[in-house]
C-alpha cells in the first residue's frame, strides 16, 4: 500500500495532516532547525558516496535521535502517556560502538525513548519498534510487491508510483516475505502459492528456535553494491524480527518495522493475519522526509496497545518489567522464565504462572505458547494455554464439552473420559474495532486492488484456555507404554470422529499426550484442539477451514492441493509421528548412538522450512518408494519393538498411493484404436492380445481402495511384538 496509506492506518497520522496545525508545526520547527539540517545532509552525504561497511548505522542513528528530540521538544505528549513506551532497536551485529558513540554525543539521557542494542543484554520481547539498516543498490532489496495484492492510492499502482510521485520508488502492497502472494490467514481470489509459515517455526525456508540468534545476526551487517543479498532474503529476515515479537510469549497484537536501504524507507506491519508494506519513501525528496518525520510524530505518540501490546491485565507491565528482570539479569537469556511469578486471572480463579512448558515461534497463525501455572485456591497445578485461533472457528473448549457431553450421556462410552483433555477456563480477548487490527481490516475489506482482486481479512482472537497439565509422549522410556498411548490415540481419535462427530485434523508430536492414574497406568490423550472441526462442518464449507492442514513434518501427503480433509489424513499424520518419534528419538541414551541421532538425525529434509508444500509432498512421495530395510536401518536402538508396526503401516499407505496413482493413469478403451490389419498374423499367432473393453478404474479416495482405515491401523496396532495391549473399545467402528 502507499506510504501514506500505511502511516495513517498504523502510525494513526492525521488524513488531512498538511490542514493539522499540530502536525504543520512540528514539521515546519523540525524541517528548519540546524541540528535536523545537519544530519539529514550528514545522512544524504554518505548515502550518495562510496560503500563502506558499517557506515549506515550512525548516521540514520543520528537521524532518528535527532527528530526525536526535537519532536520532545515541540509535541509534548499527551498526559498519562507513558514516556518509557517507546523503545527502538537498531539491529547491530558489530561494531556496536559506532552506534553507542553517536547515542553517547546525543546525550540520550535527555530524550525520552531508548535506543537499544541486542548485544548489550536486552531481550528482543522489551523492543517496539525494530530499524533494519543495509546499504545496497539504492532501493534494490525493498518489497517491490510485483507479485503482491496491491492497494491503489489515488487510483494508482503503489508499485509503479515512482513514474507518478518521486517520492515513491518502487512500492507493495501487503506481501509475504518470500516474494508470493500474501495474507496468510485470508484468502485472495487468485490462487496463490503458500508460504512457509507454519507452527515449528519455519519461515521462508529457515527453522527458528526460540530466542533465536538468527533473529540478530544479518541485521548488523551494512552491504556494498556487491552484495549478493536478495529482496527475498531481507524480506525473509525482517520477517524474522517480527517472528521474534510475536512469538516472544509476549501477549503483543502485531510488530511493526521500519527498512532502511540507502536514503530508501519503507514500514511493515506484521499480525497473525496479514503482512502490511508500505511503498518505499524517498529521503532524498521533500516530500520523504515529511513522510519520515510524520511517522516519528505518529509512533512515539502510539499507546501501547497500538504498539502491539495487548491490555491484557499486566501485560503491559509483563513486558516492561518481567522480561528485563529474567532474560537481563539472569544473563541467559531464558525465555522459559519470562512469565514466571506473574498473575492471571480467569473466570474469578488467580493463576501464578510458572515456566513455559511449549512455545511454538510462528508468524501468521496461532503461535501456541503454554505456561505452567499453579491455582491460588489450591495449590494445584495446570497449564495455561495461549494462542491466537481463528475467531469464527469453533473454539476447543466447546468442541471439548461437547466429547465429554457425548461421554457422560452413555455408559458405553465413558471409557473415553480417561482419554479427553479436561479443560477449567477460557477467556477470549476480541479484535478492538478501533484497534490497528479492525482499521486494517476495514481498510482492506474495501480497499481497490491494482488488480481487480478482493481480500479477506482472518479475524483471530487472543484464546486463554486453563486445563490439567498432561505429559509428552517422549518422557516416557518404556516401549510397551508408548505403544499404549499410540493406541489410544488411535481408538480416541476414532470415537471423536465417530460419535460426537469432531475431527482432530493436526495430530503431532506435540499434541499426542498421555496422563497417569494412581495406578500408573497411562492413557493416551489426543490434545490441542484447535484445528479440529465438526464433520458436518467439513462436508459443507468451502473456505480454508474445511481444508487439508496439520504441522509439518507431519502433515499428510495430498495427491492435490486444496482438498478436503479427511479421516484418513489424520492417520496418516499418526504414522508420521510415531515414524518421527522412534527414528529421531531414543529412549535408551547410548552415548555414541544418541550423539549420532542427534548430529544427523533421519528425514531431517522433513523439518527443511526451505521445502515449498509441493516439495514436501514430492520428498514424502519419495520416502515410500524406500526399501523396507532402509526404514528398518533408521529405526534407534531404544525402539526395536515398533519394527513391525512402522513396516506395517509404510506398507499400507505405500499400497493406498500406489492404488489411487493407478486409478488416475488414462487407460485406453477398446473402441479408442483398432489393430492395424498388417498385424493380424501376429495377433493369429498369439504374438499380440486382442483389445479387451477395460472399465475404468476406480479408488474409495476415503479410504485409498480400502487399505488406509481404523481397522487396517486397529488390527496391527493391539499387541507390541507379541505384548498385548488394553483396548479400551471393541466396539468402535461398529457404531
Amino acid at each position: 500500500m502507499h506510504a501514506k496509506q500505511f502511516m495513517e492506518l498504523v502510525f494513526r497520522t492525521p488524513a488531512n495532516w498538511q490542514e493539522d496545525s499540530s502536525c504543520r508545526n512540528v514539521l515546519t520547527f523540525i524541517t528548519a532547525h540546524d541540528d535536523f539540517k545537519k544530519a539529514l545532509k550528514s545522512f544524504l552525504q554518505v548515502v550518495k558516496g562510496p560503500g563502506t561497511e558499517h557506515r549506515l548505522y550512525p548516521f540514520v542513528v543520528s537521524l532518528y535521535a535527532v527528530v526525536l528530540k526535537l519532536l520532545d521538544q515541540r509535541d509534548p505528549l499527551p498526559d498519562g502517556h507513558d514516556r518509557q513506551t517507546l523503545k527502538l532497536a537498531f539491529s547491530v551485529n558489530d561494531p556496536t560502538e559506532l552506534v553507542d558513540g553517536v547515542i553517547n554525543r546525543l546525550s540520550p539521557e535527555s530524550l525520552f525513548h531508548s535506543f537499544c542494542i541486542h548485544d548489550k543484554g536486552l531481550s528482543f520481547s522489551n523492543l517496539i519498534h525494530v530499524v533494519e539498516v543495509r546499504d545496497t543498490n539504492a532501493g534494490s532489496t525493498l518489497c517491490r510487491g510485483d507479485n503482491d495484492p496491491r492497494i491503489l492510492h489515488e487510483g494508482l499502482d503503489p508499485r509503479l508510483a515512482k513514474q507518478a510521485s518521486p517520492a515513491n520508488s518502487g512500492g507493495a502492497g501487503f506481501a509475504a516475505s518470500d516474494g508470493t502472494t500474501a495474507g496468510m490467514g485470508g484468502s485472495a481470489s487468485r490462487k496463490r502459492k503458500r508460504t512457509d509459515y507454519d507452527a515449528e517455526g519455519l519461515i521462508s525456508g529457515r527453522k527458528i528456535g526460540p530466542q533465536s540468534k538468527e533473529a540478530f545476526s544479518a541485521g548488523g551487517e551494512a552491504q556494498n553494491t556487491e552484495d549478493p543479498l536478495t529482496q527475498v532474503d531481507l524480506q525473509t529476515q525482517c520477517a524474522r524480527y517480527a517472528m521474534e515479537h510475536l512469538s516472544d510469549v509476549i501477549l503483543r497484537s502485531h510488530s511493526i518495522l521500519t527498512l532502511f536501504d540507502r536514503d530508501q524507507v519503507q514500514f511493515e506491519y506484521f499480525d497473525r493475519s496479514v503482512i502490511a508494506v508500505s511503498s518505499a519513501v524517498d529521503l532524498s525528496t521533500e516530500e520523504g522526509q515529511t513522510l519520515f518525520i510524520l511517522m516519528l510524530y505518529g509512533l512515539r505518540r502510539l499507546s501501547p496497545e497500538d504498539l502491539g501490546l495487548r491490555n491484557v491485565q499486566d501485560a503491559w507491565n509483563l513486558c516492561t518489567e518481567s522480561a528485563s528482570k529474567h532474560v537481563v539479569e539472569n544473563g541467559s537469556g531464558d525465555w522459559r522464565r519470562l512469565f514466571y511469578d506473574r498473575r492471571m486471572e480467569i473466570e474469578n480463579e488467580t493463576y501464578t504462572l510458572k515456566e513455559i512448558v511449549f512455545r511454538e515461534p510462528g508468524l501468521i497463525g496461532r503461535s501456541t505458547c503454554v505456561v505452567g501455572s499453579i491455582r491460588s485456591s489450591d495449590e494445584k497445578r495446570f497449564v495455561v494455554k495461549i494462542s491466537c485461533p481463528t475467531a469464527t472457528r469453533v473454539p476447543e473448549t466447546k468442541l471439548i464439552q461437547r466429547a465429554r457431553n457425548y461421554a457422560e450421556a452413555d455408559e458405553k462410552h465413558a471409557w473415553v473420559l480417561n482419554h479427553l483433555p479436561n479443560m477449567i477456563a477460557s477467556k477470549d480477548v476480541m479484535i478492538d474495532e478501533k484497534s490497528v487490527q479492525g482499521r486494517m481490516r476495514d481498510f482492506l475489506s474495501r480497499a481497490d486492488y491494482a488488480d481487480g482482486k478482493t481480500y479477506n481479512y482472518e479475524d483471530r482472537c487472543l484464546r486463554l484456555c486453563v486445563s490439567e497439565e498432561l505429559h509428552a509422549i517422549t518422557s516416557l522410556t518404556s516401549q510397551h507404554k508408548i505403544a499404549q498411548v499410540f493406541l489410544d490415540i488411535l481408538q480416541t481419535h476414532k470415537w471423536l470422529y465417530d460419535v460426537p462427530k469432531i475431527l482432530h485434523r493436526d495430530l503431532s508430536a506435540s499434541n499426542i499426550m498421555f496422563r497417569v492414574d494412581e495406578a500408573g497406568n497411562v492413557y493416551g490423550v489426543p490434545n490441542d484442539l484447535d484445528l479440529a472441526s465438526l464433520v458436518s462442518d467439513l462436508e459443507s464449507e468451502s473456505g480454508s477451514t474445511s481444508l487439508l492442514t496439520g504441522t509439518p513434518p507431519f502433515l499428510q501427503k495430498p495427491h492435490k492441493f486444496n482438498v478436503r480433509h479427511l479421516y484418513r489424513h489424520d492417520l496418516e499424520s499418526l504414522f508420521y509421528v510415531l515414524l518421527m518419534l522412534v527414528c529421531r528419538h531414543d529412549i535408551v541414551h547410548r552415548d555414541k548412538y544418541y550423539q549420532e541421532l542427534r548430529e544427523n538425525p533421519p528425514f531431517e529434509e522433513w523439518f527443511d522450512g526451505r521445502q515449498s508444500w509441493a516439495e514436501l509432498h514430492r520428498t514424502k512421495g519419495r520416502f515410500y518408494w524406500n526399501r523396507s530395510d532402509f526404514i528398518e536401518s533408521c529405526i534407534a536402538p531404544g525402539f526395536n519393538e515398533f519394527k513391525e508396526w512402522v513396516i506395517f503401516l509404510w506398507k499400507v499407505l505405500a499400497r493406498g498411493f500406489l492404488k489411487r496413482r493407478e486409478a488416475e493413469m488414462w487407460r485406453p478403451q477398446a473402441e479408442d484404436f483398432t489393430i492395424d490389419e498388417r498385424l493380424y498374423p501376429a495377433l493369429k499367432a498369439g504374438h499380440l492380445k486382442e483389445p479387451v473393453m477395460k472399465a475404468k478404474l476406480t479408488v474409495d479416495n476415503e479410504t485409498l481402495g480400502g487399505e488406509v482405515s481404523y481397522w487396517t491401523f486397529f488390527q496391527h496396532m493391539t499387541q507390541l511384538n507379541g505384548y498385548l495391549l488394553e483396548i479400551r473399545c471393541l466396539e468402535l467402528g461398529m457404531y
